[in-house]
């Protein structure tokens, strides 16, 4: 870090703040609080399980020996004992924030109280994924892609929410640093102290971050690190044998019938699709072009060969999407956009490097892609989205288009003619950052946006 220039770090330090002030703006305006009862759920859970030493929380799952009605914030939920549906560890979290707090009972604390903890990680995953971007594809594009996952409306929108997927990214960037780390020859105790703690807590939150530990252990085995690659699938492992022992502890039998439940979920094999198309928030109309553009994006890096920028960057993406299509259900996948926080970095980062690239090689492809789907998602609630009946003009469109594209058309014509390359760069780069300031205005007005359909 000392020897980065001062430009760079002022730029990291700007986009990070810039990120908490977006996540914190409007904090429980959108989403609503109610819009995700799991943040209740958690929260609940985990201050019961400190107080009284009994996760009592709500759940729809059958096979509890008894429901309770219970109101609280506007809507009213039948509430469990000795809850099961998830590890222990992301509602110990939660519900001790809000204890820390002063909460002492289930009505004792608000949306910006539980919401603290998932802004703190959400803003902590940009100048931990632009660290990690910086390594494989060089500090422009990664500053582009912190850039993005700052401002955007849906990482943002996400990024408030109370899931354990928020605190599962951060797990999964110190993972992939610490890798990276010991690859270069510096997997000192600490180090893998470090990998250890995150393969073994990942899972410890919610199930599906046993993939953390996946992850890392085949880019080490991949480079020739058996030890440590059995050390992490052993760490991985030990996360869920200690939910299991948890299990045993509370109420076994309850345990078994919870994951019955929780198996049977689980239907076809499409979930893994569902996660890379559907929308991508809480059952609204948010919809996240960058994401899109981030798997292009990972695509075309895939498809260079680069070693461990395959398996840094594209890697991860992979791996998590997998991991959806053997452990979620597809109708969960396609309703809940927390899901794919957990990786918002690494989509994020490959969506900035396709935008730098698309603006560096003023390509016209590129141009076209960036407009298509990052462009269109920034602009299409700053332009006029929020009406129900918002019909854009076509002709205003296609100018807007073309004065992007055709500078890139003129570079193809005459590739050796400066002024066209410089003309065409400024026009792109003044482009990508109009996308970026419209996300910014986006997200600062999410709750006009983000509503009921």
């Amino acid at each position: 870090m000392g020897t980065w220039p001062a430009l760079e770090v002022l730029a990291v330090t700007a986009i990070t703040g810039l990120a908490l002030l977006l996540r914190l703006h409007g904090l429980a305006a959108a989403p609503l609080f109610t819009d995700d009862l799991d943040e209740i759920q958690f929260a609940w859970a985990g201050l019961n399980l400190i107080q009284h030493g009994d996760a009592i929380t709500w759940s729809y799952y059958p096979g509890y020996p008894g429901y309770e009605a219970f109101t609280a914030f506007g809507v009213t939920v039948p509430v469990v004992h000795h809850w099961m549906d998830h590890p222990p560890l992301y509602s110990l979290l939660i519900g001790g924030w809000v204890w820390l707090l002063g909460a002492r009972d289930m009505t004792g604390f608000d949306a910006v109280a539980v919401r603290l903890v998932p802004v703190v990680c959400s803003t902590v995953t940009v100048p931990l994924a632009y660290l990690l971007g910086r390594r494989f594809v060089g500090g422009g594009a990664s500053m582009v892609g912190a850039l993005l996952l700052a401002t955007a409306p849906a990482a943002v929108l996400l990024g408030r929410v109370a899931e354990p997927e928020s605190a599962q990214a951060v797990l999964l960037l110190v993972a992939l640093l610490s890798t990276l780390r010991a690859l270069n020859g510096r997997a000192g105790a600490g180090t893998v102290t470090v990998l250890l703690v995150c393969v073994v807590v990942a899972p410890l939150m919610k199930v599906s971050g046993i993939a953390i530990g996946g992850i890392c252990a085949v880019i080490l085995a991949a480079s020739g690190r058996w030890k440590l690659a059995g050390m992490l699938v052993a760490g991985g492992a030990l996360g869920l044998a200690l939910f299991v022992v948890y299990g045993a502890v509370v109420d076994w039998a309850q345990f078994v019938r919870t994951w019955e439940v929780q198996a049977s979920n689980r239907s076809g094999v499409m979930s893994a699709f569902d996660f890379v198309t559907a929308p991508a928030g809480l059952n609204r109309r948010l919809r996240d072009g960058w994401w899109l553009l981030g798997w292009i994006g990972l695509g075309l890096l895939a498809a260079r060969r680069l070693g461990r920028r395959e398996l840094f960057l594209v890697w991860p993406a992979a791996a998590y999407a997998l991991t959806m299509l053997v452990l979620a259900g597809e109708k969960e996948v396609e309703q809940y956009g927390w899901y794919r926080v957990i990786v918002y970095p690494e989509l994020y980062l490959a969506a900035g490097w396709l935008a730098w690239e698309a603006v560096r090689r003023r390509s016209l492809p590129l141009l076209s892609a960036l407009l298509a789907l990052g462009g269109a998602t920034a602009t299409n609630w700053w332009l006029g989205g929020a009406g129900s009946a918002w019909v854009p003009n076509p002709l205003l469109l296609a100018v807007l288009i073309g004065a992007v594209l055709l500078p890139a058309v003129f570079v193809l014509w005459r590739p050796d003619d400066r002024r066209t390359w410089r003309i065409a760069g400024g026009i792109s780069g003044v482009a990508l950052g109009l996308m970026a300031l419209a996300g910014t205005i986006e997200s600062l007005q999410l709750d006009r946006f983000f509503f009921r359909m």
